[in-house]
């Protein structure tokens, strides 16, 4: 019989596998929608049109980060929300929403001295919507997260993305310009908020009952939310000022292909991670235990798709995007690189938050910001050299990590002998990997489509193959690979029951009373005994 701890253990493993199945499902069918979007707007679109939205999208953004001050945060960690909990954060979310609203309008006019292009202006007044009707969405929804219904959150995630995609290219047709993103985005918002209502049943009201209570933990989030975003717009912002609108159109694009493969399978995990390990906040060694367990599959997954991603970046380019966009390579392996790095960081942050420290993932992402301005805003100036751009970002971001992991290490008694244990297998075999893909193309001379899927087929055989080979030279130690291996088995056992019942299908037998496909039958009924 279990004891009570391992069944907590149990199901705290159990919530981290099934909610980062559901998770990863929703994000990459997102993301596969996204990708597919990105490619035909590619051939529908300029350069110039992602650069206006671009441009717009960073001071709405930035704005749009001041509604993420960590209300919703505070319902999924808090241990018996009631329901003043949830209507203050609805309000808190209105509220701030229609203030951002009335900011972006005001300020939509300055944008243009700084972007030098006035088609920003009516864009970001468009925008403005999308902020004002964004904190309408319906607080219960948060339910799923809280309560472990990730099956339900992907239903939630995927279908205003499938209405979003549908507009987007409907209008890209249409309209070839700019203004198809801009409606897309405006319609994914319209579609969330009405689905919120649809699949939840709890009617918020007003109220600001509980905003000391809410404010106290949200604050120290907000201004980390600030610089994380920050963090990914400083670059894009120090080349539209300087570049233009095709520029950072081109540099926008690389940045999405680069780091989609990395964010689309990380992120969830850690979207899992906070709620489970918000269960466990008061046991610290068991929170230690889940923030090494989820490290370690970060280290598998951005080693792989970080180095994966930057050794296809010409094929991918060519053969995703078009001659439209050549010469996006060199941004691509850089951004690549340093996508896969900072996705190690991902479950600091949700460590910070979850023992209630937000203040200290504040200080680090701001001090990771100013790093970054320090860095990339002399060198955009300077030379106007994208490639460069994307290298610093890359030095700056490899820099940064040992001082966030010490951070942590302090925290919860993570060693560097865990760090070690967690990033040495998955980095070498992702130096096999490497090896193995350069020394098929020096042999094979193909190009096209056919090496980018002989070089996807290979690097990922390579490196999965070396981790489970490492792995077993190590000993087989309690680890992901252990769950990659028990997934293989359990996926072949099931192929290997299908193929035998279509070799021998079952045969069915009736009983009295029941026929062959199970319908209660008249024949020899109870009542016709009696």
């Amino acid at each position: 019989m279990l004891t009570n701890d391992s069944k907590r253990e149990k199901s705290l493993g159990e919530h981290i596998v099934r909610g980062s199945f559901w998770m990863i499902a929703a994000r990459w069918a997102i993301r596969l929608t996204g990708v597919v979007s990105t490619i035909i707007l590619a051939r529908l679109l300029n350069p110039s049109d992602f650069g206006v939205v671009a441009m717009a999208m960073i001071v709405v953004g930035m704005l749009e980060v001041l509604n993420q001050t960590g209300q919703k945060l505070a319902i999924i960690r808090h241990p018996a929300p009631v329901r003043e909990d949830y209507d203050t954060c609805w309000t808190i979310s209105i509220l701030i929403g229609l203030g951002i609203a009335l900011v972006i309008v005001i300020l939509a006019p300055v944008s243009q001295f700084y972007f030098h292009n006035p088609t920003v202006v009516p864009v970001m007044r468009f925008l403005a919507l999308r902020s004002a009707i964004g904190g309408f969405e319906n607080v219960g929804a948060l339910d799923f997260r809280r309560n472990f219904e990730f099956d339900r959150l992907f239903r939630y995630n995927l279908y205003p993305k499938l209405i979003s995609f549908v507009v987007t290219i409907s209008l890209a047709i249409a309209l070839r310009n700019y203004w198809a993103l801009v409606g897309g985005m405006i319609s994914f918002a319209i579609a969330t908020i009405v689905l919120s209502y649809a699949m939840h049943p709890y009617r918020p009201r007003l109220s600001l009952a509980k905003i000391r209570e809410v404010w106290s933990f949200s604050f120290w989030t907000l201004i980390r939310t600030i610089g994380w975003y920050l963090n990914f717009q400083v670059d894009l912002f120090a080349i539209g000022g300087v570049a233009g609108a095709a520029a950072m159109g081109r540099y926008s694009v690389a940045t999405d292909v680069a780091s989609s493969p990395s964010r689309e399978l990380n992120e969830p995990m850690v979207a899992v991670l906070y709620p489970v390990m918000a269960k466990a906040q008061h046991d610290l060694p068991r929170l230690r235990e889940l923030y090494l367990q989820v490290l370690y599959w970060s280290v598998i997954i951005c080693a792989a798709t970080g180095i994966g991603v930057a050794l296809i970046a010409h094929d991918m380019v060519h053969v995703l995007l078009g001659p439209k966009w050549t010469g996006l390579e060199p941004l691509v392996v850089w951004l690549a690189l340093s996508a896969g790095l900072l996705g190690l960081a991902s479950g600091a942050y949700t460590t910070f938050d979850a023992l209630g420290i937000p203040q200290l993932g504040a200080r680090m992402q701001w001090l990771r910001l100013l790093l970054l301005c320090i860095a990339v805003t002399p060198v955009a100036v300077i030379t106007r050299d994208l490639q460069l751009v994307a290298a610093t970002r890359f030095f700056v971001t490899l820099i940064f990590l040992p001082t966030l992991f010490f951070a942590v290490g302090r925290t919860i008694d993570v060693s560097p002998a865990d760090y070690i244990r967690a990033f040495w297998r998955p980095f070498t075999a992702a130096v096999v990997m490497s090896s193995g893909v350069w020394a098929i193309n020096f042999i094979v001379h193909i190009g096209g489509v056919w090496r980018l899927g002989l070089d996807v087929t290979a690097g990922a055989g390579l490196f999965v193959t070396s981790l489970l080979l490492l792995w077993t030279l190590s000993g087989q130690p309690e680890s992901p690979e252990r769950d990659i291996l028990n997934v293989a088995r359990a996926q072949l056992r099931a192929v290997s029951r299908l193929a035998q019942g279509l070799r021998y299908p079952p045969i069915k037998l009736a009983r009295p009373g029941i026929d062959p496909d199970g319908i209660t039958s008249s024949v020899g009924s109870s009542e016709e005994n009696r």
